[in-house]
Parts: C-alpha cells; structure tokens; sequence
C-alpha cells in the first residue's frame, strides 16, 4: 500500500516533454509559450524539462525567468557539451509522466501539430515525425533523399531521423536505453524490440525551411552511426548470418578463380605457376575461411555467453476463462 501511495505520488503528470538547448536554438521564451499552449489545449497535465548542453548563460536566464513566474519547468545544465543523447538521456531519467514528448529548442514542425502526434500515442508505443520538405531548400531535400536511401539499405523504414519531433510512452525506456549518438534511431531499436512504432507526416515549420541543417561531416557520421546500427539490429543475435554470407561469398569467387584457371591450364596450356591470379585466389579463400570463422565464434559466444534477456514484446494475453459451474 505505501508503495502504490508512492508511485501515486511520483507519477503526477501525463507528459513529460523535454528539451535538450543545444548550439542552435531559437527565442527560448517565445519557443515555450507556442509548445505550451498547444499541449494545454490537449487537456493534459504536464511537465517541461529543458536540459542545457555546456556552460550557456543566455538559455538558462531566460528559462529562470519562466520559472519565477511559476511555469513548470525543469532546468539543468552540463558542466561542459555532452551531445543531445547525453540531454535525453538525464531529461528521461528526471521525468514522471506517463508519456515522453522530445521538441527541440526551435521550430522543426509547427506547434499546432503536436496535438496531432500526441492523438496517436493511442496507437502506438512510439510516434516519430517526417517533415513535408516541400518548401525546403534543394540541398536539404536531395540530403534527405540520399540519407533515405541509406536507412533503407541499413534496414531502417523511417525516413526523417534528423527530425528530433518525436513522442513515447515512458515504459519503451525500461527497456532501451538512450545510448550515446543513437538517439536518432529510437524508432529503428523500438521496433527491434517488438514495440509499435507509426510515423506521421507533419508539415515543416517556415522557419526550419531553407535554414542550413549540420556540417558534412556531421552526415558522415550519422550514416556511419546508421549502418551500425541497423547491422545490429539485424545481426546482433546471428552475426554469423552476415560473416557466414560475406566468407561464403569470397570462398565461392576463389573457387570460380580457380576453376577458370583449371580450365585454362587444360584447354589453353596455361602453366598455373607464376601467375598473380593464383595469388588472388589463395588470399580469397583464406579471407573467406578467416570471416566465416569471425561469425561462428560470435555465435558460440553469444550461445555460451548470452543474458538470457528475451528479444520480444508480449503486446497482449487472452486468458481463458471458466465457464460456470
């Protein structure tokens, strides 16, 4: 009974939405009032949780000021940057509500749409957001286009993961947790880990539109982050499925090799010695042997060394029940 009291207690609002202030952000005060009341006019009980990546004076000022007039809100700021997942992961672990609701610091859709992604919430455990880029900038559009095209071969069916508009049910945090430069995959994990995911299309905020997004080499590292990502997603727990295929693979191109160079010595009087394709075809089928055998060791450690942890959702359980005596 007093544990039930305390979490009664704890847990008092129905949505947490956090915010981590990163290098870009818009008026902090202005940004605020536009989420606020649009998640006001949803009739839940709320919470904000801002929390400041480095030693940034402006942000927190105003943030102070807000919370002298009796807004609730949270504040915290990193004695040095961290990164966004760092801000996700501390915003997380300090909220109560039921539900999770990430925003950025500025504009990325406009406000009035998030009572439309929080309807959904109903529907699944975790609602992430595409942007209409219709009146985006070209070089936007076609980065979003090529990093489409990536997430698909990475396994990925999301297609806007550099959109930080994103809402969850708290419990989906029990079981993944916000790793470091992962972040932007919380849809990709979450349905890896058997729950429901939806993606809404919502129209860009004007002021988001045409704005320089990161540096190139920010995109390099994000597709490096999704390729291993969806690598682990698809293989954590039959890496030799991949190793297996890829050493399969070049022991199958060694053996083609060799038999043309069989073919050839027969037919043509071709001498074997002396020729750098022989070489070739060593080397193909020792590296095929050598990568198949990766694979078949991460197996028996995984066999042998495995958590136990189960890697599925029971979504629902039909009891039966007794009929009448």
């Amino acid at each position: 009974m007093a544990l039930s009291a305390k979490l009664d207690l704890v847990e008092t609002t129905d949505l947490s939405v956090v915010i981590p202030v990163l290098a870009r952000f818009d008026d902090i005060q202005k940004v605020y009032a536009e989420y606020r009341d649009t998640i006001t006019a949803t009739g839940r009980s709320y919470e904000f949780i801002y929390v400041i990546d480095g030693n940034m004076d402006f942000p927190i000022d105003a943030l102070e000021q807000l919370q002298r007039g009796g807004e609730p809100i949270q504040v915290m700021r990193f004695s040095r940057e961290f990164g966004e997942a760092a801000c996700l992961r501390e915003g997380v672990r300090r909220s109560t509500g039921r539900h999770l609701l990430f925003l950025p610091a500025y504009f990325q859709v406009g406000p009035g749409a998030i009572s439309e992604l929080l309807d959904h919430l109903n529907d699944a455990d975790v609602v992430t957001v595409r942007r209409q880029r219709s009146d985006d900038a070209i070089f936007n559009r076609l980065r979003g286009w090529g990093f489409e095209k990536v997430a698909r071969f990475a396994g990925a069916k999301y297609n806007d993961p550099g959109c930080s508009v994103r809402a969850a049910h708290s419990s989906v945090f029990d079981e993944i947790p916000v790793q470091d430069e992962k972040q932007r995959f919380l849809p990709l994990l979450a349905e890896a880990h058997g729950f429901k995911v939806m993606q809404l299309t919502l129209a860009q905020a004007q002021s988001d539109a045409a704005r320089p997004q990161h540096r190139l080499g920010v995109y390099m590292d994000v597709m490096l982050d999704l390729l291993a990502v969806g690598f682990l997603v698809r293989f954590m727990q039959r890496p030799f499925r991949f190793f297996g295929t890829v050493g399969a693979g070049s022991v199958v191109c060694s053996l083609l090799l060799m038999a043309f160079l069989l073919f050839q010595r027969e037919v043509s009087n071709v001498p074997l010695s002396d020729r750098p394709m022989l070489v070739l075809v060593v080397l193909l089928l020792v590296l095929g042997i050598q990568i198949a055998a990766i694979g078949l060791i991460a197996e028996i450690i995984i066999f042998t060394r495995g958590d136990g942890k189960q890697h599925y959702r029971v979504e629902k359980i039909v009891e039966q029940v007794a009929g009448d005596a």
